[in-house]
């Protein structure tokens, strides 16, 4: 059934991206990636010196000044980590001639493509599932700021529930924006390491994509 085959390849699909993360932070390659964990240890320090301007204001401006070096050192050493323990991939890819944002995604495809190999799949059966893709997903839901009603509704809560945070004893003082700059370093871990946050149809495209790009491959 060509459901089961569809859940099959997103099984693959979901490994090739987590591939990436798999070996940058085993022990044994500490040394060699020593740039990236001294970047990933400097977390430590931010937060750290993000607390002291609770209690004194006059740092968070420094803090947030250390915030653009941090996320600049922590995303370009894990991209050279991922080239120094992912050699031959970033070789047989040019994945070094794809732009900065592209470079992972073409890693994870390279991942796939291997997948898709060692389970014996064909160029004539990715088309059929790529053509068989579209079909996998529910149809389209208006969107939801399409209701008035509603849509005052959620801003209205929206307003309600800011005012509500910053009433609390964590947002007064100044603390509001240490509270703030943590949850932006947050939010870019979260997008550096985990992938961010991918709705069902953005998931559906990638997998169309790696596999009308294995048809060539393979």
């Amino acid at each position: 059934m060509k459901l089961k085959e569809w859940a099959d390849l997103m099984v693959l699909y979901k490994r090739s991206r987590r591939q990436p993360n798999k070996l940058l932070f085993k022990r044994e390659n500490a040394r060699r990636l020593w740039p990236m964990w001294t970047a990933a240890a400097s977390t430590v320090v931010l937060c750290i010196f993000a607390g002291f301007g609770i209690k004194n204001p006059t740092l968070i401006p420094y803090a947030y000044l250390a915030l653009l070096p941090w996320a600049l050192a922590l995303y370009f050493t894990r991209l050279n980590a991922l080239r120094t323990v992912y050699p031959q991939q970033f070789a047989k890819h040019a994945i070094d001639r794809q732009s900065s944002l592209g470079k992972e995604n073409i890693l994870c495809y390279a991942f796939f493509l291997e997948a898709l190999r060692n389970e014996g799949y064909t160029a004539p059966k990715l088309r059929e599932l790529s053509a068989y893709a579209d079909l996998t997903g529910k149809p389209s839901k208006p969107a939801l700021s399409q209701n008035l009603a509603f849509a005052t509704f959620i801003a209205f809560m929206v307003t309600l529930g800011a005012e509500v945070i910053k009433a609390t004893p964590y947002f007064t003082l100044g603390k509001g924006w240490v509270i703030l700059m943590l949850g932006l370093a947050a939010l870019f871990i979260f997008w550096l390491v985990l992938d961010g946050i991918h709705s069902a149809a953005y998931e559906r495209g990638w997998v169309k994509r790696y596999l009308d790009m294995a048809t060539y491959d393979l």
